[in-house]
């Protein structure tokens, strides 16, 4: 009995040995069952959000953006017209001024302007014979520091100017005049304009707004070509002067002779508006004439024109 009872023992032995060797494989399975679980749950997140994330796809969108906008900035800037190119007849298709500007405007520079050389300056201007005005600037004692001829060219009534200055100025700075003319066929003054102006040796220039540009003188009457006759003209209309200096009224014929002059002393008004004056200019001449009726003002600061304005008319005896 006992021989038989211990190999039952060694194979029952047996059976559960093998028993355990064979459970250990079941477990293998279960473990990489759960790292392929894992794994599979990346491609389930979508796509674009991996794509916004991504460091990658935004350093790549970045340079496509840079070189495609930032040449285009500048041109889209540029003013209309360029500072940088002379005046040109395409130049003139800009709007015109306003009905009552001045014959000669100053766009810049503005009154009082600190200014360096060279000087920039536009604005529009009716222009003379020629179609040509000229630019001239003063220093603080009238001597002439430049000047420049100015091409008006235009289709219209007024035409745009630019150009620029060079100038060399006494001590730390000095008060100036920029006068702009404007001449006929005969050498007659048609019209003058000017703005005070603050030069500087060396710095930065600060250039000023040009405040009013309506026309200083408006005459109501004589009209533009109107016929005189009985040896006087009345002359009536409004006035902006610059100063309290007399304003000169004078007929001027095509020869540059002066046939009458009268000064009217015209009173700034505190709001910068037109002041009323009429003057009554009597004459003599052989025969009927063409006459230039000129209304001027002296600078109060600087020897010279500060302001001119003028129209033709015809007198008879």
């Amino acid at each position: 009995m006992q021989r038989r009872f211990f190999p039952t023992l060694t194979l029952l032995a047996f059976l559960t040995a093998c028993g355990q060797a064979t459970a250990t494989p079941t477990t293998v399975p279960t473990l990489t069952v759960t790292r392929v679980s894992t794994s599979t749950i990346k491609p389930r997140v979508p796509p674009t959000e991996t794509a916004i994330s991504s460091p990658t796809v935004e350093n790549s969108a970045t340079p496509a953006f840079t070189p495609t906008l930032e040449p285009t900035q500048p041109e889209t800037m540029v003013p209309i017209p360029s500072p940088s190119l002379p005046p040109t007849p395409t130049a003139t298709l800009l709007p015109q001024p306003a009905a009552g500007s001045g014959a000669i405007q100053f766009l810049s520079p503005g009154p009082l302007s600190k200014l360096v050389s060279p000087m920039i300056i536009y604005g529009y201007a009716i222009p003379g014979y020629g179609a040509q005005g000229r630019a001239a600037l003063y220093g603080e004692d009238g001597r002439l520091l430049a000047a420049k001829l100015l091409q008006l060219n235009t289709a219209y009534t007024w035409a745009y100017y630019y150009g620029t200055l060079s100038f060399e100025v006494q001590g730390a700075g000095e008060f100036g005049r920029l006068t702009i003319t404007t001449q006929d066929q005969y050498g007659r003054f048609t019209a003058a304009n000017s703005v005070h102006l603050i030069l500087l040796p060396e710095g930065l220039s600060i250039v000023n707004a040009p405040g009013n540009v309506k026309e200083r003188c408006v005459i109501e009457k004589p009209a533009a070509g109107r016929r005189i006759s009985g040896g006087s003209v009345t002359i009536a209309g409004g006035m902006r002067p610059f100063n309290r200096l007399p304003v000169a009224i004078q007929l001027i014929d095509r020869d540059g002779k002066v046939i009458a002059s009268q000064a009217v002393e015209i009173q700034n008004a505190a709001d910068d508006s037109y002041v009323p004056f009429q003057v009554t200019l009597p004459y003599s001449i052989p025969r009927g004439a063409w006459a230039l009726m000129v209304v001027s003002q002296p600078d109060d600061r600087i020897d010279g024109l500060m302001y001119l304005f003028s129209r033709e008319i015809f007198l008879n005896p």
